[in-house]
């Protein structure tokens, strides 16, 4: 059988970028003050104290900008250009004492703030800051009149926030959590269960949702539960069904509390787990058997608030121990094996939150000629992730000849032949509706689309979301 590609697919909403190294801006802190540090691509050491900032921060970053969310006690987004991180672009205020969380963008225009203070998600035009309204969910908290806002995903047209319901009058502990359903072209929450009267949430299988991945048409929430408790997990949803599938991974499997999770994959992963005596570790999770492998060697035990994927690197905020505070700071491992490949690095300050500053969702190694012909070029495919069509763009030189335009999924195999045969030279434009050479359409995942020219070709990445 003829080898098509030599493809390798990993997935994150955050945090993932073809082959290369990405530049990493991480945020640190002492708890008493914040600054920013910057780790270039291929650099030994990273550039710190970079800015002032909050003591209580984490990062974010979105098509070329850092948007770091100053939480309690400062309640403003702070946005900065990563060429020059020093001078802020932007600050803007998401209301005072409502500790905001997490942004997630549905448009140049307009983006989502969580505030875990607040009864309401904001709404903001992230060139300027300005409010655009907020989305009640107030029907959605416990008794302390709150619903504890945490982390969100977009995926498609919808926006999914979590609900963590810490009841503050009970010790900050949870009976019930809720991922809550947004449709953002009209801001109204969706109900997950029409049967039932009112609006209706997810309820989760277990409790105290802290981060919140979307992969396809599955989301991955991780849940500590109570603390000190086996009761939490990682737990997934399925988007298109409406249901949760219940725990792939459980805290009795982790031995201790989950606090952060990243994915390599749909069925692999890493797990920052809390034991009994607060010691910390990562280890890797399998969703697909509950399997739980070892601790990374090289890590401190000390906390660890944050880990990233950067494609086929692991990223690990290590923030030290009591006793050997020498040991905080960024740790670099091979994600396919849990191998480490650098670190501790230091960034200054304890690190405690991670943004890879790559927008791309899919990463994908291929192999590829480097012999391009001359002005022929694939372009970026619009929208992406897209969810009925998306727009391919592609350039041909002259010389173009015999032109392939082939589209993917994951495991190499042929979905859609867009082209085949002969194009004039210039600019064109192909539409792929999402569906196979058969008709039918395709599920909800990564693709990659291929221009080809005799031996010579490119690649690009798609990400269809139902």
């Amino acid at each position: 059988m003829k080898k098509l590609l030599s493809l390798a697919v990993c997935l994150s909403l955050r945090s993932t970028q073809a082959g290369a190294d990405s530049p990493l801006l991480v945020v640190t802190s002492d708890f008493q003050t914040g600054s920013i540090a910057l780790l270039d691509p291929g650099a030994a050491a990273a550039r710190t104290d970079l800015l002032t900032i909050h003591s209580d921060a984490v990062v974010r970053y979105h098509q070329g900008k850092v948007y770091v969310i100053n939480r309690l006690g400062q309640d403003n987004i702070l946005v900065l250009d990563p060429a020059a991180p020093s001078a802020p672009l932007l600050q803007f205020s998401v209301e005072n004492g409502s500790n905001p969380q997490d942004i997630e963008f549905a448009s140049p225009e307009k983006a989502y703030v969580s505030r875990n203070n607040s009864t309401s998600v904001l709404i903001v035009d992230p060139r300027d800051g300005s409010s655009l309204g907020e989305i009640d969910l107030s029907a959605f908290a416990d008794a302390d009149g709150l619903p504890e806002l945490a982390e969100m995903a977009l995926v498609g047209t919808r926006l999914y926030v979590a609900c963590q319901r810490l009841d503050r009058n009970a010790g900050w502990v949870a009976s019930e959590s809720f991922i809550v359903a947004v449709d953002i072209a009209t801001d109204q929450v969706v109900d997950w269960d029409p049967v039932q009267d009112g609006v209706q949430g997810l309820k989760l299988q277990s409790v105290n949702p802290g981060n919140l991945i979307a992969l396809g048409s599955r989301l991955y929430v991780a849940q500590t539960g109570q603390y000190g408790v086996a009761d939490g997990g990682v737990e997934v949803v399925d988007l298109e069904a409406g249901r949760s599938l219940g725990l792939a991974v459980s805290e009795a499997d982790l031995q201790g509390d989950i606090t952060a999770l990243a994915l390599v994959s749909p069925t692999k992963g890493y797990a920052v787990v809390s034991a009994a005596d607060f010691s910390n570790s990562v280890r890797p999770v399998d969703l697909s058997n509950g399997q739980v492998g070892a601790p990374l060697a090289g890590h401190s035990g000390g906390y660890t608030p944050d880990i990233e994927v950067d494609g086929a690197r692991l990223l690990v905020a290590d923030q030290g121990t009591f006793s050997d505070p020498g040991r905080a700071g960024l740790l670099i491992y091979e994600a396919s094996s849990g191998s480490l490949l650098a670190g501790p690095i230091g960034v200054g300050l304890p690190p405690v939150s991670i943004a890879v500053l790559a927008d791309n969702q899919i990463t994908a190694v291929e192999e590829q000629s480097s012999a391009r012909p001359q002005q022929t070029n694939l372009g970026e495919a619009y929208p992406n992730p897209f969810n009925a069509s998306t727009l391919i763009p592609l350039t041909l030189g002259e010389q173009a000849g015999p032109v392939s335009l082939v589209v993917y999924d994951a495991l190499g195999r042929q979905v859609r032949s867009l082209v085949a045969g002969m194009l004039p030279a210039g600019v064109h434009a192909l539409v792929w509706d999402g569906r196979d050479d058969h008709g039918q359409g395709v599920g909800s995942g990564p693709y990659l689309v291929e221009l080809r020219l005799g031996a010579w070709r490119q690649t690009g990445k798609l990400l269809l979301l139902k």
